[in-house]
């Protein structure tokens, strides 16, 4: 009891300090006057939750505030998440997004699991969620008097609705044609992510979906139906396609029936505040009866060069600031829904905000990054892909969890050829003196992966760390041949993983010279780099990349290798 009694002494004391400083730091702050620019906490925030954000910054900003003895303003910038992301893990592009930030808010933790599985070092602290959204269907106002009240849609009969050939005959309209959903790419679209997920769950009967349930045939059925069940050219962006559904004068006509979308963007949508004009015909909200996925919008503070304590502080002080009452009621008056705030925006047509269905948890970053995969392979079509690996010595060494890091690159290998549905696949180890003097061996030819991979999973068991590595000369081997066994009207890559060491005879720019002269017009071949370690040449690699219209992703271990794989052969130009 004296022991209960005196920790929870220490909790209201720790409580009492933090507001006692906030008090004396904003009097700091006002004796100091607090002038522009002393030192500025730059976030990056999706611009579905940018205008409230901005008007907290506002607010922040109006009332001067010190942190560990510095005055601190909060600069808000609009990102992408998608673009925000890519610059996290890669290079920060400051032309078209402003300075690196300090701290990130993007819609779903989707994209913090993705940053924290492919570094969690960029993260300084744990991502809290400061508001949040729903996702639910937007459709014409006829469609969304049928799903409301005769379907009582759950996202649990999604694949069954969009598979069944008679649509929208079974309820009464004929002239419809079929039910169709658009969800684009779901790996760069959280709302589409969420709902092939929770599609996934009411099949799985678990949540969240596992790779174990993805394992399973009526799983892994669903999740081919509906991306099979997929209308043609359904936009890239969720925000496309609902610009291009409002557009349709009537349900005959229609592109597709119905997008899933994020609450809030919906209601951004329909009135215009999106970057697009308003909608002709404003889109109806269809809250799915049963568990529903919500995004979450998490705010994390994130580590950098340029980020000392000062600002990580600041970040930890402006996500409280934001999670606030006051704050949260303006999420809510913006079309989100914060805490404990129901105050909801008025001037919006077709918008319901109904209460939502517990019982939905997100994947894991890897059994989401395969479900985007698996995705994209079954509507687009798989690609042309040929896999080198380094096996030289050094991938022996320690790739985290006190794992190789040539085995977590073997299990991301398995995965992939496992969960590829349709494309061509080819592996090809590399290091040195691996096959008749060659440094790099052509283990599985390029080809169909349906009737490889019991050879691929044969070669990818035979890996084994060894010897030097021949970087650039196996690199130049597996393009030329990539180029010659080019295959048209599919993206043909070739996807290189390294621990970025490069010990052979050949230069960097004696391999771009043979890069240019092995490549022939109207036969792209990206060369996708997945470096692994914390120091490799990143400069000569992202340089070797680019010049093949490529990427470089740098992971800081091995863990990671599983996303970065997918996503190298997920994202389309």
């Amino acid at each position: 009891m004296i022991a209960f009694g005196l920790v929870s002494l220490l909790v209201l004391g720790w409580a009492g300090w933090g507001w006692l400083s906030a008090r004396l730091d904003r009097a700091a702050a006002t004796e100091q006057g607090c002038p522009a620019g002393a030192e500025v906490l730059r976030v990056a925030v999706s611009p579905s939750a940018e205008r409230p954000v901005r008007e907290a910054a506002n607010r922040w900003n109006s009332g001067p505030t010190v942190v560990d003895e510095h005055c601190v303003r909060v600069n808000i910038g609009s990102a992408e998440s998608a673009a925000a992301y890519a610059g996290l893990t890669g290079e920060w592009n400051t032309r078209e997004l402003g300075d690196r930030p300090d701290a990130w808010l993007p819609e779903s933790s989707l994209w913090t699991d993705r940053l924290a599985a492919t570094d969690d070092a960029l993260l300084a602290a744990a991502p809290e969620p400061v508001a949040s959204s729903p996702v639910v269907l937007a459709t014409p106002e006829p469609a969304a008097e049928v799903l409301t009240r005769a379907a009582r849609f759950r996202w649990a009969d999604l694949a069954a609705l969009t598979s069944d050939t008679n649509g929208w005959t079974r309820f009464g309209h004929a002239d419809w044609g079929r039910l169709t959903v658009a969800l684009p790419a779901p790996l760069t679209n959280p709302a589409s992510a969420l709902a092939v997920q929770s599609a996934l769950v009411g099949v799985a009967q678990e949540s969240p979906v596992t790779q174990n349930a993805l394992a399973r045939q009526p799983v892994s059925s669903a999740l081919s139906a509906l991306a099979r069940a997929q209308p043609s050219e359904v936009p890239d962006t969720t925000r496309a396609a609902l610009a291009a559904l409002g557009e349709s004068p009537d349900m005959a006509d229609a592109p597709y029936g119905a997008v899933a979308t994020l609450e809030v963007d919906l209601y951004r949508r329909n009135l215009g505040d999106d970057g697009r004009p308003a909608a002709k015909r404003p889109l109806w909200e269809v809250v799915a009866d049963g568990p529903t996925p919500v995004a979450d919008f998490p705010f994390v503070a994130l580590t950098g060069p340029d980020v000392g304590p000062v600002r990580t502080e600041a970040a930890d002080r402006f996500r409280a600031f934001l999670q606030e009452p006051a704050q949260q009621r303006e999420f809510s008056r913006a079309g989100l829904r914060g805490k404990d705030a129901p105050d909801r925006p008025t001037a919006a047509m077709g918008m319901s905000w109904a209460e939502v269905g517990p019982g939905f948890a997100r994947s894991d970053p890897n059994t989401t990054q395969r479900i985007a995969t698996t995705w994209a392979n079954a509507v687009e079509g798989g690609g042309i892909v040929t896999i080198m690996v380094d096996v030289s010595r050094t991938m022996g060494g320690d790739g985290g969890d006190g794992r190789s890091r040539l085995d977590w690159v073997k299990d991301a290998l398995k995965g992939y050829t496992d969960y590829t549905v349709s494309g061509s696949l080819g592996l090809w180890p590399f290091s040195r003196s691996l096959e008749k003097g060659k440094p790099y061996a052509v283990a599985v030819p390029t080809g169909p992966v349906t009737n490889r991979r019991a050879s691929l999973h044969v070669a990818i068991d035979g890996l084994t760390p060894n010897g030097a590595t021949d970087f650039y000369e196996s690199v130049v081997a597996g393009y030329r041949s990539a180029v010659q066994g080019y295959v048209p009207g599919r993206r043909n890559q070739l996807v290189v993983i390294t621990d970025g060491g490069a010990d052979g005879a050949m230069s960097l720019s004696q391999a771009k010279a043979a890069l240019r002269r092995v490549s022939e017009k109207g036969k792209p071949v990206p060369i996708d780099v997945i470096a692994i370690g914390r120091d490799p040449d990143r400069a000569a690699l992202r340089d070797l990349a680019t010049s093949t219209g490529g990427t470089l992703t740098v992971l800081p271990d091995a863990r990671g290798v599983v996303g970065a794989l997918g996503q190298a052969v997920t994202v389309r130009d």
